[in-house]
């Protein structure tokens, strides 16, 4: 296949596992859908699995046919009679010819099988892990703040892990239990149907194990699934958290913290300890149990005559895989319970309803950038009162709006209204005179761009953070860029210019030199409506001049909305509207608020004077 056709049939089965159920159906069944589209080559697995594993169920009947046609040789001789033991040898040496034939078998064969086996898991791990991180990318961000990002990290790496290891896990064992089975049936139904019930007996009674221990270990392994998720949840947190934990000499506390949760996965995890070895034990007990029933019987029946010595060997044998084999099947029970409690914790990504959905709304293909909000409410899940309330305003294309009030105000979640990652609860806001509901939010942030507070940079270059997400960017482009968010001069100093790694989370910069990065990312965009969301807030004076320089250049002629604190970096402001828990109070340029005592502008701008 070539490399185009084996993308594009990812690109397929990553589709299909983004639309499979993971909770509304049994989990294993989810786990066969997943491998829909191999199932001619997962036939050729069982084909090469059943050659390679031949000499398992032949060596019983090889080793019973040569103790039978030994024990006939010794007998003649004792006996003194003058049978001829030439076909006895003979056949003897067939049987040995056979079995070291089907041995040196199993090498090629099992590399084979291996291969096979590796390239279908691999490719339904590969598709399930690219199905996750495109759901990651669809869900909305309310999604996103519930969910720690330890956990969805969890989900990703550890969960689609052990999907892959259950799925290796049913082909080696159960299969390979399934074949012994079918070997030990057939051999047995033609020689001895009497010795078959003791076969039969195994099922139900593995059956029954599984039904008395089976939901005991499905809830054991959900409750250390997720006592697992929220300690990687913790361990990322604290990770992030150290710089502050130092700096006020409370590590301890987060070591405390940690330790807690690491406190009880240890309880957790030993109550599933505790089952899982209550349950092998059981079984193992059980099936011995039965294995000397079984040897007791047919050392019956060969004192009777009815058997010969090698067939006591070979029904033991039998007996002795089939136990092995059910014994191994059981085993696996807890390996299954977390491989199947990995695909429902999988499913509570791909098959949660919080997505932002945009197929078959309208498509932006060019932005004015004339904003109008209506009545725009919006109120938290679980909060008690709204975030922003009745808030209308007309922003017309080009304008320069500035946001201001306490905290709690409204700001920043107006700002997140604007960019789609929250929907009104009541109202609605107006784009180019079209309802943001019925338009495709993909293709509207094309035009617009953010600048926060906290500048997102990655371990990459600097080329890479600035051209994020484009492609084909010149080298002209990116110096004009450079030269207009006030970057080249700094970025001449870096070891490898703009070709120098940023560290994790751009930590060689400083907070100036994020900034400034950031706003030539914006600007390389051309972005025609853009949100300054505490822009220079903790910026010293003589980095918030340099990104107040690379800002005007930035948001020239286009619609702009700056949250501030600092009254004093938006004088250049068209209008400045104010806002107080989620009300509009007052609009209006910064000089004529500012003139009025009595105005809440004009109150917050004495608190900084």
């Amino acid at each position: 296949m070539s490399t185009q056709g084996s993308t594009r049939s990812t690109e397929q089965q990553i589709h299909a596992a983004l639309d499979s159920a993971y909770r509304k159906k049994t989990p294993l069944g989810t786990l066969w859908s997943l491998f829909q589209n191999y199932r001619p080559r997962m036939l050729l697995v069982i084909i090469t699995f059943a050659i390679k594993q031949s000499p398992v169920w032949a060596l019983p009947i090889v080793t019973g046919n040569i103790i039978t046609a030994i024990t006939q040789i010794d007998f003649h001789r004792r006996s003194g009679h003058a049978y001829a033991d030439g076909p006895l040898v003979r056949f003897m040496i067939i049987n040995a010819a056979i079995m070291f034939i089907l041995i040196g078998q199993n090498i090629p064969m099992h590399t084979l099988y291996a291969r096979l086996l590796s390239s279908v898991v691999r490719q339904v791990q590969l598709v399930l892990r690219s199905a996750l991180v495109v759901r990651l990318q669809q869900l909305s961000m309310s999604f996103h703040d519930n969910m720690l990002a330890g956990r969805l990290q969890s989900k990703v790496l550890r969960d689609v892990e052990a999907v892959q290891q259950l799925s290796s896990l049913l082909i080696d064992t159960l299969l390979s239990g399934a074949l012994v089975l079918v070997a030990a049936f057939v051999v047995t139904v033609t020689r001895s149907p009497t010795t078959l019930l003791f076969f039969l007996i195994t099922v139900p009674a593995a059956v029954g194990l599984t039904r008395l221990f089976g939901g005991v270990m499905r809830q054991r392994n959900e409750a250390f699934r997720i006592e697992l998720e929220k300690m990687s949840g913790e361990v990322s947190e604290m990770i992030e958290m150290i710089p502050v934990a130092r700096a006020h000499a409370v590590e301890q506390s987060e070591v405390d913290r940690v330790n807690r949760r690491l406190v009880r996965i240890r309880r957790v995890g030993q109550e599933l300890d505790t089952t899982s070895n209550l349950f092998g034990s059981s079984g193992w007990a059980t099936f011995q149990f039965f294995q000397m029933l079984c040897l007791v019987f047919n050392v019956w029946q060969c004192y009777h005559g009815w058997i010969t010595v090698g067939d006591v060997v070979m029904y033991q044998g039998f007996f002795a895989m089939v136990v092995g084999s059910v014994q191994s099947m059981v085993a696996t029970i807890p390996q299954l319970a977390i491989g199947i409690e990995s695909i429902r914790s999988i499913g509570e990504v791909l098959e949660s309803p919080d997505i932002e959905r945009n197929d078959g709304k309208l498509t932006v293909s060019s932005v004015r950038g004339h904003i109008e909000f209506q009545n725009v409410c919006y109120q938290y899940p679980g909060a008690n009162r709204q975030a922003v309330e009745n808030f209308s305003l007309d922003v017309a294309g080009g304008e320069t709006i500035a946001v201001v009030g306490q905290s709690g105000s409204g700001k920043s979640t107006l700002m997140n209204l604007i960019i789609g990652f929250r929907r009104p609860t009541a109202g609605r806001i107006l784009v180019d005179g079209i309802d943001m509901e019925a338009i495709n939010l993909q293709t509207l942030r094309r035009f617009l761009a953010v600048v926060p507070q906290q500048v997102v940079l990655f371990s990459g270059t600097v080329r890479e953070n600035i051209a994020y997400g484009l492609e084909h960017v010149t080298q002209e482009q990116l110096n004009r860029v450079l030269e207009m968010a006030n970057c080249t001069e700094f970025i001449r100093e870096l070891p490898k210019g703009i070709d120098t790694p940023l560290g994790n989370r751009g930590g060689k910069l400083s907070g100036g030199q994020r900034q400034r990065i950031a706003i030539a990312r914006a600007m390389l965009r051309d972005p025609h409506i853009i949100i300054l969301d505490e822009a220079t807030s903790a910026l010293d004076l003589a980095s918030e001049q340099l990104v107040q320089q690379a800002i005007a250049r930035l948001i020239k002629g286009r619609t702009t909305f700056i949250v501030a604190h600092r009254l004093s970096t938006i004088r250049d402001a068209h209008r400045v509207a104010v806002m107080d828990h989620g009300r509009l109070t007052e609009v209006g340029a910064y000089a004529d608020l500012l003139a009025r005592p009595d105005s809440a502008f004009a109150r917050l701008h004495a608190l900084q004077v």
